[in-house]
């Protein structure tokens, strides 16, 4: 589904570039493009590692780059191969890189009794390659992903309280320092389900039930796991196993196993017979099975003989009118140009053509129409190699320009890491803060003040409002009510009500005033 709503290719092959030594600021990537690849990229990072590591929704919204202990010196190599398509060698696939769930619950929970001391490995996990298993290959989207984000949007390294599934705002501005939402998980998971067809409610719960089932019983034979290794893996309490572990489990595995709907199935699975039907993959083929397989291959075989018999007799036929047409046009007139050719040449009638072709021609492959098609040119400077790239979006690509990397103006009421928000009623105050001094957490690394007019102009218009609302507020604390707080607040108690309802009073303020703010320093 994210192949037919979003060409993934196109930054994999950026990263690759980038990789390669071009500079990002060599890709020819518009503001709208980029931001429906970050999109996705966060989404299919997302649920790669919510479906392997079983992880809760809030668990990994809370996951930072100093959780992840990975050596860019070897892994970059790997990364390499796979976006080369190439196949990994032995030594490349027991390359890994550790995820430190603090945010575990299991964790938690030993922590609050004083057992952590006890079992320090309990929440360290290592991600080895899976490239058998693309789509859930968390190994390769994450070091994707953080390749994406720090060559395409910070310019620099991810500090280590930057979050690695980051808010992104409506501009398409990523904020290091704010992890995304609960509610737009839910909103992919909503998304992803209707456009593939699949109907039902899922809940941000799907992925640590989905992972832990398919790994116990839905896995290949030979690869699914014990009932201690999922207890291990999925970081459940020990009051867990007995009810939790069942429902999530043993439930699923015993209406799995009692399910006779395909009774009438000319190979049974035999669910009842082994665990989830692990019999029927490992038994030998019974005669029966084998003569239904050789009929089956027997009409593959002749359908494939009558399609070459066709093919055949279609490039026979293309051979002959080509052959006749250039005798024609060696022994016809010379034309001058190409209107002059179809002005003078004549049309055979519909119904000769038709009689001449006997044999069946081959159907076209089905185009779709619903998307518009754009082409993305990749450049590096070092190399002067341009390669076009098929880019099909649904609608035509914008060519707004990309902002200044790492720049953001963080979002008020601040969010916190343990998915609380600071008080309403002191947004201003962390207003003030951005303006005089910053916020490196949040990825405010220069305070308001001292943006250069570019930072907040031209490409990076996108800024222009917020960063006007904020000067608005700071400047009138600082200059007008000189940095008094009871001054202030007694001449603005809609600073109560958040920064929003005391911007329009300062607002107002202003225009009984006759004041211009200006924000230049």
């Amino acid at each position: 589904w994210h192949q037919a709503a979003c060409p993934l290719e196109i930054a994999l092959q950026m990263i690759q570039k980038v990789m390669s030594g071009a500079l990002p600021s060599d890709m020819h990537l518009d503001l709208e493009m980029r931001t429906k690849l970050t999109r996705h990229l966060e989404q299919v990072t997302f649920a790669s590692n919510g479906w392997t590591l079983w992880t809760r929704c809030f668990e990994l919204v809370k996951l930072q780059r100093k959780d992840i202990s990975l050596d860019t010196t070897i892994l970059d190599g790997v990364l390499s191969v796979y976006l080369a398509n190439e196949t990994l060698t032995l030594s490349k696939c027991t390359s890994y890189f550790e995820i430190f769930l603090a945010h575990w619950k299991g964790w938690q929970k030993k922590v609050d009794k004083g057992q952590w001391e006890a079992d320090l490995r309990s929440n360290h996990y290592k991600i080895y390659p899976r490239p058998d298993m693309p789509a859930c290959d968390n190994f390769f989207w994450m070091l994707v992903w953080i390749k994406w984000l720090e060559s395409f949007h910070y310019g620099r390294a991810l500090q280590l309280n930057d979050f690695i599934f980051p808010a992104m705002s409506a501009n398409g501005v990523v904020h290091p320092g704010q992890p995304i939402s609960h509610d737009a998980i839910q909103k992919w998971i909503n998304e992803s389900t209707a456009g593939t067809g699949i109907h039902g409610n899922f809940s941000t719960h799907c992925f640590h039930r989905g992972g832990a089932q398919y790994c116990f019983m839905f896995a290949p034979v030979g690869q699914r796991w014990t009932l201690a290794k999922v207890h291990w893996w999925g970081g459940w309490a020990d009051g867990e196993q007995c009810d939790t572990l069942f429902c999530y489990l043993l439930d699923e595995l015993h209406a799995y196993e009692t399910d006779y709907s395909d009774a009438l199935a000319p190979i049974s699975r035999g669910a009842d017979t082994s665990l989830a039907g692990e019999h029927a993959l490992a038994r030998p083929a019974s005669t029966e099975e084998l003569h239904m397989v050789h009929a089956s291959v027997t009409v593959d075989v002749n359908s494939l003989r009558n399609d070459m018999r066709s093919l055949t007799g279609v490039v026979a036929q293309a051979a002959c009118t080509t052959v006749i047409a250039l005798q024609h046009l060696d022994s016809g007139p010379r034309f001058a140009n190409v209107s002059e050719c179809a002005s003078r040449t004549p049309t055979p009638p519909v119904g000769d053509v038709c009689a001449r072709v006997k044999q069946p021609v081959l159907p076209r492959p089905v185009v779709s129409h619903s998307l518009s098609t754009t082409e993305l040119s990749i450049c590096t400077s070092s190399q002067k190699i341009c390669t076009t790239l098929p880019i099909s979006i649904t609608q035509a690509s914008s060519t707004q320009k990309l902002p200044t990397p790492g720049l953001v103006i963080p979002q008020v009421p601040v969010s916190r890491p343990n998915r609380t928000t600071s008080l309403k009623h002191n947004s201003w105050k962390e207003i003030v803060e951005h303006w005089l001094v910053g916020d490196r957490d949040r990825g405010l690394t220069t305070p308001l003040k001292d943006w250069p007019k570019h930072w907040y102009q031209g490409a990076n218009r996108r800024f222009t409002s917020k960063y006007h609302q904020r000067a608005t507020i700071a400047l009138e604390f600082i200059n007008q009510y000189e940095s008094n707080e009871a001054h202030f607040l007694a001449a603005y108690p809609e600073a109560k009500l958040g920064h929003t309802q005391l911007l329009k009073a300062v607002n107002k303020a202003h225009a009984a005033r006759g004041d211009h703010i200006s924000c230049n320093k």
